[in-house]
């Protein structure tokens, strides 16, 4: 079956993918190059509409005009298929095992499972104490029919099963190991037979139960190099099985972590207190402002704002600890509906979950957590509280319909594991703590168009928008801050839970599909709501998989297999330091970690990603310090994070100062003497330092956009690249429409994602005259933000970052009506390099106070 081959390992069925995987294309090609990929695409044509000849003559002389470049490789698996069309099934062979021995791991895995497709086994011998039978049918490939199963049921549209109601996708076509699964035949395509269940403890297998993708009904291959769209792939599963009687992994080191989460909480407290203290501060200097202006008595400052606010949030944040179960539980019920999940309800769904639940809880001598039921069509699951006996376990509805017994089981599994690893208390204690901007942001921006609504004096409605907008724009800037303190924690907690799941049930490839199955199915909500509800921006925190990383990876899973999208996120050599701020690690890396898990305990895995991302070897010897930073200095990182870089540079030149000022405090040159030791210098050089790398990454962040140059590439082709970063700032045109919330609560840009054809990709906004110009807008005679035009068919141009997500920094936005709103990045980002220069040099000029 050489189709799914090409369908499970596509890195080389798209364009982009397989000249950046194999081979880096040579930035000024020859017209030798350019008539091999013309013959290229015309012979994979060809091969789409059957004709043969064609297509052999085509590619053959591609094969033989750039054999080793990509173009020839993707010839040479076109070849293939069209070989075995015609019945050449020896030259197909010898294609094969020549690509065999290509260095490419993954090309080599491409033509290693192709090969054992093209020369099945032979057909087993009967017993020999039993004579053969005459209905024993020929030896095709395929699984037997199973006598006491039933066929699947057809659709309307004649073979093609209907979609499973549990999961929501049609029945699933795993793909077994090499060696365990008995060999398919590539044509013609298989009837849908029934599956074949093995014992406990071994790989569930289940014979082909759908259509091909990418074949016609002759049986023709289209899904192959070259040819495969997006379009045409169709999302499956192998339903690999899981352990028995796993054996166990080593001990978790909980200390440290427990540590970790009480330095977070910590760090929280204190970033709370510095900003509450900002604010009453800086709330009182306006209120004299005001007073000296005005005279009048009603804004005389505060006094209570006076006091140092430390008690005050000592006391808040014990009372929000303490209270935590009953807080979240009255947030959920007046904004979601929560309600208790009963035990019948859950074991309808998953008796798996509810044995393990009991099991668990009794082991570890802690009370079973309250169940919850949320009313929500998104698959989600989160724990909060404060103490085990008073935790709480949160799901959907959406992820009990969408998930499958044993999944839904991996889920609570791990939410079992964040309650008893403790971390889920300093948690529900942040989420909190961040409900509160958060909550100010999404009423004030929704009370302010109800308020203008019932006012008929146009002064008063604009001065209810001026105030409104301010309040709203910062109390989300709050909450953004006030997730800092948590992400570390965030992140760490999320591989402990990921463990603990995969060790209770010993199922790491049901936690693969479950988590797989919520990142389709929070893009899928977006998609139906048409945003980001504010449910999911503000639980993001908890939630099994982050919504920034569902947006992109989620949608694009319905359009090319997972291995291929989340190839960036186990071999991308910076991808660590590029999540730093986010809340929930990569899901690449955490699935393939449930690989080696599934490895360790000798099972099949349900991505092929334990052996994925693999790096060199380092070279031999130890590298001199002045080596090692020269060489940092020449990468890609360096400049990524120059700005931040820069402020560790800034304090060499400081010492360098305070050296040179020693050093004549000494002679009789008394000029130069006040740098020894003067601190202002100290505190101005590091937004200096902050401006410098600024200014040395702009021209590489924003390089010029030029229309005929300008890519548009698919989700799927965008992910595929394993070495993007942020630094490589692609110009792209994509079109498609754009989903957000409307109103003021998305004045800002906070939610805007175009939904493509292959899936859906965040925007950046920032208006050319920074956030004033996004809020108050008519005070630059800007006519139109971006979610002015929410619901509209746009095209977006600007700067594509690849890093732990994928987002677009706009330069225009436009729609088809002619309405357009254009980004100022480079301004803002040119802006703020010259005024934190503006502010180092001011406070050295002040000098030491």
């Amino acid at each position: 079956m050489l189709e799914q081959l090409s369908i499970d390992h596509p890195s080389y069925l798209r364009k982009d993918a397989s000249e950046s995987t194999v081979m880096a294309p040579p930035t000024n090609p020859n017209p030798a190059d350019s008539s091999a990929k013309q013959s290229l695409e015309a012979g994979l044509a060809a091969l789409k509409q059957q004709d043969y000849p064609t297509a052999i003559a085509l590619l053959e002389s591609v094969t033989q005009t750039a054999a080793n470049q990509p173009s020839g490789i993707r010839a040479q698996m076109g070849l293939v298929a069209a070989y075995k069309a015609t019945g050449n099934v020896k030259e197909a062979i010898a294609l094969c095992s020549s690509l065999a021995k290509s260095p490419n791991s993954q090309v080599k895995t491409w033509a290693d499972r192709a090969l054992k497709e093209l020369t099945p086994p032979p057909p087993p011998k009967p017993p020999e104490n039993k004579p053969k039978s005459a209905e024993t049918p020929p030896e095709t490939g395929f699984v037997a029919f199973d006598a006491g199963t039933e066929s699947p049921k057809k659709s309307i549209g004649g073979d093609r099963p209907t979609a499973d109601k549990k999961t929501g996708f049609l029945p699933l076509e795993p793909t077994a190991a090499p060696g365990n699964a008995k060999s398919q035949p590539i044509f013609p395509p298989p009837p849908p037979p029934t599956g074949q269940t093995s014992e406990p403890g071994n790989s569930t297998e289940t014979a082909p139960d759908t259509e091909i993708s990418g074949e016609n009904s002759s049986g023709s291959p289209t899904d192959i190099p070259g040819v495969a769209s997006p379009d045409t792939y169709q999302l499956t599963w192998r339903e690999a099985g899981r352990a028995k009687s796993p054996r166990p992994l080593k001990p978790l080191k909980l200390l440290e972590f427990r540590l970790q989460a009480v330095a977070s909480a910590i760090a929280l407290f204190f970033l709370a207190r510095f900003i509450l203290q900002f604010l009453l501060t800086n709330t009182n200097s306006l209120l004299v402002q005001l007073y000296i202006f005005t005279r009048l008595p009603i804004f005389a400052p505060i006094q209570l704002f006076y006091r140092d606010p430390t008690p005050f949030v000592q006391m808040v944040f014990g009372l929000l600890l303490a209270s935590s179960p009953w807080l979240i539980d009255a947030l959920l019920k007046l904004f979601c509906g929560i309600e208790t999940l009963r035990g019948s309800v859950l074991s309808k769904h998953s008796k798996e979950a509810s044995r393990v639940l009991r099991s668990f809880c009794t082991k570890q001598n802690m009370p079973v957590p309250v169940l919850k039921l949320l009313p929500l069509n998104v698959p989600v699951a989160f724990s909060y509280g404060c103490l085990p006996r008073f935790g709480r376990i949160a799901v959907s509805r959406g992820l009990l319909e969408q998930l499958t017994d044993d999944e839904i089981a991996t889920i609570f599994a791990r939410e079992l594991g964040h309650i008893s690893h403790w971390d889920f208390a300093p948690m529900s204690l942040a989420l909190l703590v961040i409900q509160i901007p958060y909550l100010i942001y999404w009423q004030v921006a929704h009370w302010q168009e109800r308020l203008c609504d019932l006012m008929t004096i146009e002064f008063l409605r604009s001065a209810v928008k001026f105030v409104a907008a301010a309040i709203s724009a910062t109390s989300y800037g709050i909450y953004k801050l006030l997730r800092w303190p948590m992400l570390w924690l965030s992140r760490s907690r999320v591989y402990f839970s990921d463990r603990t799941a995969a060790e209770i049930t010993g199922n790491p490839n049901g936690l693969t599909r479950a988590l797989s199955k919520i990142a389709i199915g929070i893009a899928d909500n977006i998609e139906q709501q048409k945003q980001t509800s504010f449910f999911l921006e503000s639980f993001d925190l908890l939630l099994p998989v982050g919504v920034g990383q569902a947006v992109s990876l989620g949608s694009a899973a319905l359009h090319a297999p997972l291995e291929q999208i989340l190839l960036w996120d186990v071999s991308n050599r910076e991808r660590n330091w590029l999540t730093i701020n986010r809340a929930h690690p990569l899901l690449g890396e955490r699935l393939k970690l449930l690989a080696l898990y599934a490895q360790f305990w000798q099972l099949e895995t349900e991505l092929d990603l334990a052996n994925a991302g693999v790096q060199e070897q380092p070279r031999k010897g130890k590298l001199s310090l002045f080596k090692s930073i020269i060489e940092f200095k020449d990468s890609k990182l360096f400049l990524q994070g120059a700005p931040f870089f820069g402020i560790p540079m800034s304090l060499a030149i400081v010492g360098v100062l305070w050296l040179i000022g020693g050093i004549f405090s000494r002679t009789s040159i008394w000029q130069l003497d006040w740098l020894w030791g003067d601190r202002s210098i100290l505190w101005g050089c590091l937004p200096i330092g902050f401006s410098i790398g600024t200014l040395m990454r702009i021209n590489y962040f924003f390089p010029d956009i030029i229309p005929r140059e300008t890519a548009s590439p698919s989700l799927p082709e965008i992910l595929s690249n394993p070495e993007s970063l942020p630094l490589d700032a692609e110009p792209v045109r994509l079109e498609g429409q754009l989903l957000g919330r409307s109103g003021m609560s998305n004045w800002l840009g906070q939610d805007l994602i175009l939904q493509t054809a292959t899936g859906l990709v965040r925007l950046h906004y920032v208006s050319r005259f920074g956030y004033i110009g996004s809020l108050w807008p008519f005070l630059f005679k800007e006519t139109t933000r971006p979610s002015d035009l929410i619901g509209t068919s746009v095209v977006a141009t600007g700067w594509l970052r690849r890093g732990a997500t994928v987002a677009i920094d706009l330069e225009s936005l436009r729609s088809q009506g002619g309405r357009a709103s254009d980004s100022g990045h480079p301004i803002w980002s040119a802006v703020l390099a010259f005024a934190a220069a503006i502010w180092g040099a001011y406070i050295i000029i002040q000098g030491p106070r």
